[in-house]
């Protein structure tokens, strides 16, 4: 009788073991789930929110152009001003450009910055109001043109006269 026993006894404590290794198993799985729901979750709401903060910040800038193509907007008339957004009073020009625009009989309105690289062939210590083509633009101060059909027809100098003009 005591080897019957000894069976009954192993057999109990194997199932005792296998029960044991099972919740471990378990309870080892359930956390590796936890964790990888929270980091799916975690890595799709940042996603999102990268996402959503690039869309927000991506602007199209239309109304900054470069002084090679002032003379060559797809308008037949415009207005283009010319001033160093850095050095230059930029919220004056900024004022102006904005209250010219709300006015209801107002024509395309652009602006170069003068401070960029891009546009530095046009800078120059003296100004020429004459100026037919791009290539004979040269620009010392502030300055706003108004073109039609692809030609210069005003040339305002400095910030006084630019005012007036569009006030």
């Amino acid at each position: 009788m005591s080897k019957k026993n000894n069976k009954v006894v192993n057999n109990i404590g194997a199932t005792a073991d296998t029960k044991n290794a099972i919740r471990i198993i378990s309870v080892v799985l359930i956390i590796f789930l936890v964790v990888y729901l929270l980091t799916v979750y975690i890595t799709t709401n940042s996603t999102e929110d990268i996402e959503k903060k690039k869309i927000e910040n991506t602007t199209v800038q239309y109304d900054e152009i470069l002084a090679s193509t002032s003379l060559s907007q797809k308008d037949n008339e415009y207005m283009v001003l010319f001033y160093n957004t850095k050095e230059d009073d930029n919220s004056t020009y900024y004022t102006l450009k904005s209250d010219y625009e709300a006015k209801e009989d107002a024509i395309s309105f652009y602006y170069v910055d003068l401070g960029s690289k891009l546009n530095s062939f046009c800078t120059s210590s003296e100004d020429n109001p004459y100026a037919e083509t791009i290539d004979e633009l040269k620009i010392s101060q502030p300055t706003l043109i108004k073109v039609e059909d692809n030609k210069i027809v005003d040339y305002l100098i400095g910030e006084s006269q630019i005012k007036n003009y569009l006030n």
